[in-house]
């Protein structure tokens, strides 16, 4: 199931998504620096099989700007949840 819009902050300093590939998004702090990225994870579609039935998953990766390297926070069910890592 393609994600077509990107959900709406929850406050004004929230961290807003930019869509760089179908699977990939960009979190831009209020300031507009990079704050990381989430990924939809799994196969082509973002599935992974969960018991008979597949659901997306969205891994949610940090900027550590000290280091210049990538950290992954976390595996999420929604790209809401994925994004409240950046709050």
């Amino acid at each position: 199931m393609p994600i077509t819009s990107t959900p709406t902050p929850m406050l004004r300093s929230s961290p807003v998504l930019r869509q760089v590939r179908p699977t990939l998004w960009r979190v831009i702090r209020a300031d507009g620096s990079l704050a990381g990225y989430i990924a939809r994870a799994g196969d082509a579609e973002g599935a992974r099989t969960v018991g008979v039935a597949t659901a997306p998953r969205f891994e949610a990766r940090r900027l550590v700007v000290s280091t210049r390297q990538i950290m992954q926070i976390g595996d999420f069910a929604s790209i809401n949840d994925a994004l409240t890592c950046f709050l």
